[in-house]
């Protein structure tokens, strides 16, 4: 997860975490041994690795899982 996080920084994505709630924004940052961040239009959000559930990156108008 880390490795595909990197990859994508500064990307828009949406994450859906376990509670189904959904985070848009730009990776902003990674914590390897607990989370990431992302950029929202309100400021800086983390994310806990063991909250999300899917990871869709928003390129072209498409989405992708990962």
């Amino acid at each position: 997860m880390q490795n595909l996080i990197r990859r994508y920084h500064g990307q828009p994505v949406e994450v859906i975490d376990r509670y189904g709630r959904v985070h848009r924004g730009m990776i902003d940052g990674v914590n390897p041994q607990s989370g990431m961040f992302i950029r929202t239009g309100f400021g800086r959000r983390f994310i806990p690795f063991f909250l999300i559930a899917a990871l869709f990156l928003l390129r072209f108008g498409r989405r992708r899982i990962f």
